[in-house]
């Protein structure tokens, strides 16, 4: 049965319209109670920092400021760190209403095929999912499609590279923790990231990649209707792209930000355990050795947004001052309690994150803030 819906042209952006840009048509297209479909490419060279990240364990922010590298956090979206030149990237996104796309896997199987169809159209056939979310070539990661449910609607985005980066422009702002990369099978990272143009010997521009891409939706048996943006929606759009542009919706996760606020006289500590995502704990604990404050961070895609704030939430209180055997119960028990909650998801969970993996992240974190001395500023 085939499907009409609205279709936006966004073009190039800056990191901060991009941001911008889910949570406005998100409101226009519940308004309209039909699915939208989105377009752009990169138009401005940031780091893009994942809903969940700690962004000072993967940034250095004062190099950032210093080399003139805007650099944004996604609004809801999980995922790890990202660089972006500009034009290095075309990009897509599909916001659905909840009812009849109840189903996040469902959902994003459904719109696996599509963009296989676009890649053979665009003699990248040569690449393939690996899992659910990452497209490879050859161990190189060219691309991404992830589902996130955000309560409201669904939406599932993704990226293609098709121009290389400024990997030394890079590698002078970014810090990677060792484990992030230590099941990857290109380790170094002038090699890791893949490029259309490696695959198929010759460049990918926004409007070849644009027309693969509807063609490729059509024959899907998706009709779209391109619709500009309305004067209302550039109005939102440039009041939300001041307002994720801001220092504190940047810093949302922040190790330096959570030591700075953790209690004067409190130990603080953090800790990182890889899994299949990597995770990073922090934690301040009183006198006595009981949690007084958390956080939870990592490149995960775990839906609704706010599930690692409630996960942190439930860890003040716990007492971890005995035996790792008398205190890592209650903490399994704190996290599952939030986390393997029947609203939590992730879309193919088999790749996601676990409550161990939480837990070990935790458990490092609690190890590294126990043997402290009082607060003084970020540790791991």
């Amino acid at each position: 049965m085939s499907e009409t819906w609205r279709y936006v042209d966004c073009g190039l952006v800056d990191a901060y319209t991009n941001a911008a840009q889910l949570p406005v048509l998100i409101r226009s297209m519940l308004a309209q109670s039909r699915p939208l479909v989105m377009t752009s490419a990169w138009g401005a060279t940031h780091l893009n920092v994942g809903w969940f990240d700690d962004v000072d364990s993967t940034l250095d922010l004062e190099a950032c400021r210093r080399l003139g590298v805007q650099v944004v956090r996604r609004q809801s979206y999980g995922g790890g760190t990202a660089f972006y030149d500009e034009g290095c990237a075309v990009m897509w996104t599909f916001i659905l209403p909840k009812e009849g796309h109840e189903d996040m896997d469902a959902e994003l199987a459904r719109f696996q095929p599509v963009l296989l169809d676009t890649l053979g159209r665009l003699d990248l056939g040569a690449v393939a999912f690996e899992g659910s979310s990452d497209l490879r070539f050859e161990g190189r990661k060219l691309g991404a499609l992830a589902a996130q449910d955000l309560m409201v609607c669904l939406s599932i985005g993704g990226f293609l590279n098709v121009a290389p980066p400024d990997i030394d422009l890079y590698l002078k702002v970014v810090r990677i923790p060792e484990e992030k990369f230590r099941d990857k099978v290109v380790k170094d990272l002038r090699e890791y990231v893949a490029t259309a143009e490696d695959v198929r010997g010759r460049p990918l521009g926004y409007q070849e990649f644009q027309e693969a891409f509807l063609a490729a939706l059509g024959a899907s048996g998706i009709t779209v209707s391109e619709e500009p943006l309305g004067d209302g929606e550039l109005r939102g759009l440039a009041k939300v792209a001041a307002k994720v542009s801001s220092d504190e919706a940047l810093r949302r996760v922040s190790s330096e930000r959570f030591a700075e606020m953790a209690p004067e006289g409190s130990r603080v500590g953090f800790g990182n355990h890889k899994g299949r995502k990597l995770c990073r704990a922090g934690v301040a604990l009183d006198a006595g050795s009981k949690v007084i404050a958390a956080m939870l961070a990592g490149d995960m895609h775990v839906s609704p947004p706010d599930v690692m704030d409630r996960v942190a939430a439930a860890l003040v209180g716990a007492d971890v001052g005995g035996d790792l055997d008398v205190f890592e119960p209650d903490l399994r028990q704190r996290i599952a309690g939030v986390f393997e909650a029947p609203e939590v998801h992730q879309a193919e969970a088999s790749m996601g994150v676990t409550t161990e993996d939480l837990l070990a992240a935790v458990e490092k974190a609690v190890a590294d803030a126990l043997p402290s001395s009082p607060k003084g500023g970020p540790r791991g």
